[in-house]
């Protein structure tokens, strides 16, 4: 993996070498990731697990049901993505259990070699509950592989159609007023 020149890099909250400045779909930096796993946005705090709970979860080998997340070796395999636990407080899926995922950070959070080892997060369908803890974390070097190894993929969010509607609105009202200025 080559890094991106400090040009092309992205620079959004500091820059970072492992993502293109125009990127729209990319792996979540770790705090991206931890975020959307564990941040509590009414109490502005987080929870211990990303099952939007500071309890421990049920152990699933698939399912959907609020509180529930595949590990503990329930199952004999991954669930299928749509089946993976219960939701963090931002409604994403299968963030404690299922499988362990990569994360864009450097491990030691520097991102500034390309072999550095990357911050791995979550726990898989065959870890104990301690490895869904929002304590816990793991690395490894970008080229490792394994069944129980997977990854998230994030974006940027597209703008409304309310927005887009008044972007389009006030660009009319301006072309209008300019028109009578003239």
């Amino acid at each position: 993996m080559a890094l991106w020149s400090s040009e092309q890099a992205w620079t959004a909250g500091g820059t970072n070498l492992y993502r293109n400045k125009n990127a729209f779909y990319f792996l979540p930096s770790e705090n991206e990731w931890y975020k959307a796993a564990y941040y509590n946005p009414a109490g502005s705090d987080y929870f211990l697990y990303p099952t939007a709970s500071s309890s421990v979860p049920t152990a699933v080998a698939s399912g959907t049901d609020a509180g529930s997340a595949v590990y503990n070796g329930v199952a004999s395999i991954p669930a299928i993505v749509d089946s993976a636990g219960g939701l963090s407080p931002y409604g994403t899926m299968g963030q404690g259990g299922n499988v362990f995922e990569w994360t864009e950070s450097a491990f030691a959070g520097s991102n500034s070699s390309s072999s550095e080892s990357r911050a791995i997060r979550g726990g898989s369908w065959s870890d104990p509950e301690f490895a869904l803890s929002s304590s816990f974390r793991l690395d490894d070097v970008p080229s490792f592989e394994d069944v129980n190894f997977g990854f998230r993929v994030a974006s940027i969010p597209e703008p409304s159609t309310a927005v887009l509607v008044l972007m389009a609105g006030g660009a009319w009202l301006l072309r209008k007023r300019f028109r009578r200025s003239l």
